[in-house]
């Protein structure tokens, strides 16, 4: 038995150590401290702005992450001084600490917050029971401000976006909650993820090892499209040993087909979750929902679009009428003026003919006969302009608050995706 872990189990804490090989070959977390941070998924171009979809269930190391992470944002394992993903260096601490069902000297009943996370995410009483043997926060952004994000030398490290974390030394469960009440599916998976991390250390090093090419055949069966995928690589990142691990949670919390997966594995997932179909639900519609939103925000501008490219046309078509309406009142004045100087007696045999400007045919008459029914086109068309220009103005009117609409849609996802990343300016 290591050293520190007799020193810990005595209550003397010594300084934190570098990764060590896996007992038995398992592939044991190794880290210390882990932070759950989310991967990145596709971003959708809305009219000029940029939204980017939230992959729900983010990368998580020992530490644990929570379903539908923000862009740029993984899941990381907790080491003692481990950070996985953008911005860490892929190095960790100890071996992870088994649980011993005893928890933290120091345990304290888990709040009402918890203990109602605990049953949406349909933790069993094993489950619980790991879970409750640690101290869990669930914290708003700014109590969760630095509490996951460790270096090497357990001071704090560059924010790579983590919204969680487990911290096994300390016996200790962070998980951020955004302040949004539609993230709550976010939390719900955030926990659960956790606690299949923390499941998974508390396995035998033999369980482990049988499990792990299990986990492998099953990420394989997932669709390489898939954006589990980019998260599972941003939460290993150069940690390989770490792999393992964010299979077991990530495949848990959000991987589900008809049947259930590998019989073995889902006998062990049912050991903590009673309802794993049933957590995988809260994973996909919370992802869902932010799907749809991103899409009635696409739908909702190309609709705007049309109508704003259909007013333009209309607004030139009418700009182009106006101009051959003042241009043949030009025309109108100029005839008027020629026929007023005449003489009367050539005035009364002269005979005109035109052509209007919309195509209609002023046959030959004589030319006050001519200019008279001018003056009523002139007269016509004074009033189908205004008309028109009344009909375009209110439709202009009603396609500038649906645009503002739009807007205010499309601001509102990005707020709440903004959300799902503790680190993103609240400004």
């Amino acid at each position: 038995m290591p050293q520190w872990v007799v020193d810990e189990a005595a209550g003397r804490r010594g300084a934190p150590t570098t990764w060590r090989a896996a007992p038995s070959g398992a592939s044991v977390p190794r880290a210390a401290r882990r932070r759950t941070r989310r991967g990145s998924r596709r971003g959708s171009n809305v009219g000029a702005v940029v939204l980017t979809v939230v992959v729900v269930g983010g990368a998580w190391w020992l530490t644990s992450g929570a379903p539908g992470l923000p862009p740029g944002v993984i899941a990381a394992a907790p080491g003692g001084a481990a950070v996985d993903g953008p911005g860490g260096d892929g190095r960790g601490l100890t071996g992870g600490i088994v649980q011993d069902g005893q928890g933290r000297p120091d345990a304290v009943p888990p709040s009402a917050e918890v203990v109602a996370l605990a049953d949406e995410a349909f933790l069993s009483e094993e489950g619980r029971a790991l879970l409750y043997a640690n101290r869990v926060e669930v914290l708003d952004a700014a109590s969760f401000a630095g509490r996951c994000i460790f270096g090497p030398s357990l001071r704090p490290a560059p924010a790579g976006g983590a919204v969680g974390c487990h911290v096994p030394l300390e016996r200790s469960v962070v998980v951020y909650a955004p302040a949004d009440p539609r993230a709550r599916g976010f939390v719900v998976n955030t926990l659960a993820h956790e606690t299949l991390h923390v499941a998974w250390v508390a396995l035998s090093p033999d369980d482990r090892h049988r499990l792990t090419p299990l986990l492998e055949t099953e990420i394989a069966a997932v669709p390489a499209d898939d954006p589990i995928h980019e998260q599972i690589a941003g939460s290993v990142g150069t940690n390989p040993d770490a792999r393992p691990t964010e299979l077991f949670a990530y495949l848990g919390t959000q991987v589900w087909r008809e049947g259930g997966l590998a019989p073995e594995l889902e006998a062990v997932y049912a050991r903590f979750v009673t309802d794993r179909a049933a957590l995988v639900a809260v994973h996909t519609t919370f992802q869902g929902e932010l799907d749809r939103m991103v899409a009635d925000v696409e739908a909702a501008y190309r609709s705007v679009a049309e109508v704003e490219s259909s007013n333009a046309q209309a607004r030139a078509q009418h700009h182009a009428d106006a101009t051959a309406v003042e241009s043949y009142r030009t025309q109108y004045d100029v005839q008027v003026a020629e026929l007023a100087a005449m003489p009367v007696a050539e005035r009364e045999r002269l005979l005109l003919s035109w052509v209007w400007w919309d195509g209609t045919e002023l046959p030959m008459a004589p030319a006050d006969d001519t200019l008279n029914r001018a003056a009523e086109l002139l007269a016509r068309d004074d009033a189908s302009l205004r008309s028109r220009d009344e009909q375009l103005r209110a439709a202009e009117a009603a396609a500038g608050a649906e645009h503002a609409r739009v807007d205010a849609l499309a601001e509102d996802l990005r707020a709440l995706q903004a959300e799902l990343d503790p680190a993103s300016p609240t400004d």
